[in-house]
């Protein structure tokens, strides 16, 4: 933003000669002698008294050395705020979201904390409730979707991802709302006794693997059925039958037909963002944007 040899002028000033100035700036003395010579071509303007004693400036010079100084500070400083600027340019995170996956807790932590990042925002990418769009989803994370928001602790779905908690959700079980339970404000463990209550596969998720031991051993009064994901279908199933299925707040408004409930236990669910394993600078921002709203 301004002829380099400003620069060059203004260590020769301050040194007081050519050899001191070409030391402080790592170049040879004829090439600064050269540059002021050229600068004082430019300007057609003598800028130094040259002596065996060393340099001084002429009254030019000194006007120069003045203005040159605030001349840099300036565009110093100008180039700083564009810097900021464009560090600052609009980023679009792209949420993946599905009917199972409905991103609604990380949209409320969001609309907390996008006055404060107003560069950044939010695209909804819909996908596929399906076992294999959800894994093409993981395959491609930092591609066409850039995160989801779901429970996340599962073993089978691999190294895949990185993930940030965002809380821990209450585990709930959910029965179609013409089901003698659905009536309750809460449901008992003894409630349960004579259901059947569906669970996903074992091992796929730690928590599920907890409660469902602790059902087994403790309340073998309660048949657990497995199956392999939880997905539309299977609530529509719930629906029209007498099964229970376990549940959580993010899934309580999946189906309008099934009911929600809490039951008298402490089990949770771990919820929160899964992302690329390598993301851009401006996903962590944006993830350690929603970390401190939580």
């Amino acid at each position: 933003m301004y002829d380099r040899h400003l620069e060059t002028f203004i260590q020769a000033a301050d040194s007081g000669s050519f050899l001191k100035a070409s030391e402080k700036l790592f170049i040879s003395a004829n090439a600064v002698t050269k540059q002021i010579n050229l600068l004082e071509n430019d300007l057609n303007l003598k800028l130094f008294q040259r002596s065996t004693q060393g340099l001084v400036l002429t009254e030019a010079g000194k006007l120069i050395y003045a203005e040159a100084k605030k001349m840099i500070r300036h565009s110093n400083s100008v180039l700083k705020k564009a810097h900021e600027l464009e560090s600052r340019q609009e980023y679009v995170v792209c949420v993946g979201v599905s009917l199972m996956n409905p991103a609604s807790i990380l949209l409320e932590q969001w609309h907390k904390a996008s006055r404060i990042y107003p560069h950044l925002r939010l695209e909804i990418v819909p996908f596929e409730d399906t076992v294999p769009a959800f894994n093409e989803v993981l395959n491609r994370l930092g591609e066409d979707i850039d995160l989801i928001s779901c429970p996340y602790e599962t073993n089978y779905w691999g190294d895949r991802y990185n993930s940030f908690h965002l809380c821990d959700l209450p585990v709930r079980v959910a029965c179609s709302k013409t089901h003698p339970l659905a009536g309750k404000e809460k449901l008992q463990v003894t409630d349960l006794y004579g259901e059947t209550l569906i669970f996903g596969k074992r091992n796929t998720s730690a928590n599920a693997d907890q409660i469902r031991n602790f059902l087994e051993q403790n309340h073998p009064q309660i048949q657990i059925k497995e199956v392999e994901s939880f997905d539309l279908p299977l609530f529509n199933q719930v629906v029209s039958s007498s099964d229970l299925i376990m549940s959580a707040d993010c899934w309580k408004d999946v189906h309008p037909l099934l009911a929600t409930l809490p039951v008298d236990w402490d089990f949770t669910l771990p919820y929160g963002l899964i992302y690329a394993k390598n993301p851009p600078r401006e996903m962590l921002q944006f993830i350690m944007a929603i970390g401190n709203v939580l």
